[in-house]
């Protein structure tokens, strides 16, 4: 009997701890809709809808947790202009910022969600005895946001760039055909940020699309692929490195403290490429999982 009940105590550990991330928040899903999430113990619930004054459909969801999977059923309500209901099958994927559709019933459109914004961090229960682990900080991290839909390649002063409206984002010089390549990039990963480790000279930047790390791959890219549970920094000639083993893959010259910083930004996004459009010279580049 003993030994059942410590099994069970370890199952529901276990079983709370999978859910590392609290789901509530404003999700972005490949349907154009805005979903709004809260999450309450292992219940998920959700009121989603594609444009806020007229939709073309709303929806509601109530589903529940097991693990890092989410079952439930979902209906359209009247603010939209379709009446459907049905089925839906959840898997949580990247660290609780993406959500994936395994199973849809009744003609559900979307299959992708990504949350928009840092996910809420909970603690896991201890067990008995033991103090609970603290949660790790997310690193402070330096983003510029920009809409991807209204993102478009301009030339300005002869310079080729990508705007958003009035403000250029990225600056490709000449290279114009860099320039729209990195936008298809953009809109492949609906990266929506630009951010930075050191400025105004950065020794690291990377796109994050609703907080989170892009996660690819996207066909045709220029990638090299790493581990982020090897990589450390080390100092090698006198310039401050990331490296992996023997391959050094990010070097931050002198600055040491900037490459401390960008692997723990690495690690905490969970990036596995670093990817460029235009080598040797690279005019734009990212990383993505």
């Amino acid at each position: 009997m003993q030994r059942i009940l410590v099994t069970l105590l370890l199952a529901l550990i276990t079983a709370t701890a999978a859910v590392a991330a609290d789901l509530t928040g404003t999700w972005k899903g490949d349907d154009g809709g805005t979903y709004y999430l809260r999450q309450v113990g292992n219940q998920l619930y959700w009121y989603g809808e594609r444009g806020s004054s007229n939709p073309s459909w709303s929806n509601v969801f109530n589903g529940r947790i097991h693990g890092d999977r989410v079952r439930g059923e979902w209906a359209d309500v009247p603010k939209g202009r379709t009446m459907n209901e049905g089925r839906l099958d959840l898997s949580i994927e990247r660290g609780g910022n993406e959500l994936v559709a395994e199973r849809k019933t009744g003609g559900f459109g979307g299959s992708r969600w990504t949350r928009e914004g840092a996910p809420v961090a909970i603690a896991p229960i201890p067990r008995p005895g033991m103090r609970p682990r603290p949660v790790p900080m997310a690193p402070r991290e330096d983003c510029v946001n920009f809409d991807p839909r209204n993102a478009q390649v301009s030339r300005i002063n002869g310079r080729w760039k990508i705007v958003d409206g009035s403000h250029w984002v990225f600056d490709f010089g000449g290279n114009e055909a860099e320039a729209r390549q990195a936008l298809r990039v953009i809109r492949h990963y609906r990266a929506d940020q630009s951010c930075f480790v050191g400025r105004p000279d950065p020794s690291l930047s990377y796109l994050l699309a609703g907080g989170a790390a892009p996660a690819g791959p996207m066909p045709g890219e220029d990638c090299v692929g790493f581990n982020p549970g090897n990589i450390e920094v080390r100092q090698i000639g006198g310039r401050w490195k990331i490296v992996e083993g023997s391959h050094w893959i990010f070097d931050f010259q002198n600055k040491e403290a900037e490459a401390r910083q960008a692997l723990n930004i690495i690690r905490h996004h969970e990036f596995r490429n670093s990817c460029f459009v235009g080598r040797p010279n690279p005019s734009f580049s990212y990383l993505r999982r």
